[in-house]
């Protein structure tokens, strides 16, 4: 049986006898011996009592890191209003034994705004596991408030559950590679992890891969050259920022135009899935502005991922916006990524090209590369206004930015 969360894990299950169901609309219930398990949507008073169970599930939380991603999810989430549910809990009349979150983002389809529901933080207690984590997927699935539904997920055994839920698999980024430059060469141990393995044990047919993968790390401590710095008068100057303005839209506009499936890139949207905290990781922004007019030419945005703050992680691209694909503009970002990583404690810094002209930059810059794949699953709702979509909705573009999980 499935539980899933931001990371999903197989579980085990025992055979029980069909147990004695009762639908009331909103709720139903299920006798397991003498307890009575409802499934509901997630009320106001649960919120302190989710903040106390989940830590039981995801390792390293506590109830104040869950209080403030509750927040972030809905109180401060531009997507989100009252009458969209906040997710699903199982009581068990004493306490919550399961949840799965439901964190709303707006959407463009064909040009019109539309309300996406991606899934989070899915955990059912072990005492009660086995049809309800597919219950609560269920719920998830039933919402009438969104047109279509998204999923993250990286073993092969969830890829194979979405998709016989007929969700549609893209695979980022599409050019499936990573090109990988070493910021501190004294993190061994990060460094080869985190560039040899992926999160699952490999197969045999990647072993030439990860062969692959030895020999560019081992040149790579030999042969990387560093990023050279722009000069004094070079005509850009890259920073970190904190906010988004209309200039962040005008850069992504020839992109969002080319796509008919894609997050909304209002400010309100990027703001809060750029900057906003109570995160597993570190969200860092950074932009390029022209030196003579300060006028924006390009930016990127990596997560810095680490287990704990005290260890070293690794910087990795998720988003960017080049005018022109500019090399200058992505020579002047790239100093700064490299600059931010090493002050940051991250042991390697991870591009990908979303161009040819990116793609020649990087190739040029980076000597160390590897092919990796990313998954995103999404599927549009059945409704009648949807159906039509659904069988020809065009060109779909999925982020590696997921909504704040």
């Amino acid at each position: 049986m499935l539980h899933a969360c931001s990371s999903w894990h197989l579980l085990s299950t025992w055979y029980r006898p069909p147990p004695f169901l009762h639908a009331d609309g909103k709720q139903w219930f299920e006798s397991v011996g003498i307890r009575m398990i409802t499934l509901r949507e997630v009320e106001d008073r649960d919120i302190l009592r989710l903040a106390e169970l989940l830590p039981k599930g995801f390792a390293h939380t506590t109830q104040d890191f869950w209080l403030q991603r509750f927040d972030l999810w809905w109180a401060r989430n531009p997507a989100y209003t009252p009458q969209i549910p906040r997710g699903w809990v199982l009581d068990d009349g004493t306490k919550l034994v399961g949840f799965i979150g439901n964190i709303p983002v707006t959407f463009l389809v064909h040009g019109e705004k539309r309300i996406g529901a991606a899934s989070s933080s899915w955990y059912v207690d072990p005492s009660v596991r086995g049809l309800y984590s597919i219950r609560l997927f269920t719920e998830f699935m039933k919402q009438k408030s969104a047109s279509l539904f998204l999923f993250k997920a990286e073993e092969e055994y969830v890829m194979n559950f979405l998709t016989k839920f007929k969700f549609e698999e893209y695979i980022l980024p599409t050019s499936q590679k990573e090109y990988v430059y070493i910021l501190n060469k004294k993190q061994i141990s990060v460094i080869f992890l985190k560039f040899i393995f992926s999160k699952q044990i490999p197969k045999l047919s990647e072993i030439p891969e990860l062969y692959k993968r030895l020999c560019y790390l081992k040149f790579g401590y030999l042969l990387q050259k560093p990023v050279v710095h722009p000069g004094a008068g070079d005509p850009y100057t890259s920073s970190i920022c904190t906010y988004c303005d209309d200039a962040f839209l005008r850069i992504g506009e020839p992109y969002v135009k080319s796509c008919d499936v894609i997050v909304s890139h209002d400010t309100n949207t990027l703001n809060w899935l750029y900057f906003s905290s109570a995160r597993w990781f570190t969200r860092v922004v950074i932009q390029c502005r022209r030196s003579q007019d300060n006028t924006l030419a390009g930016y990127m945005v990596f997560d810095i991922e680490r287990r704990k703050p005290s260890e070293a992680g690794s910087m990795r691209l998720m988003e960017m916006h080049i005018e022109d694909a500019d090399p200058r503009v992505l020579s002047s970002l790239t100093t700064c990524a490299v600059e931010t990583g090493k002050q940051n404690n991250a042991a390697l810094l991870v591009v990908w090209a979303n161009s040819p002209e990116t793609e020649a930059y990087f190739r040029s810059t980076f000597f160390m590369r590897k092919t990796i794949r990313h998954y995103r699953y999404l599927k549009f709702s059945d409704t009648p206004e949807m159906r039509s979509v659904r069988e020809d909705h065009g060109k779909v573009c999925p982020s590696l930015i997921y909504p704040p999980q």
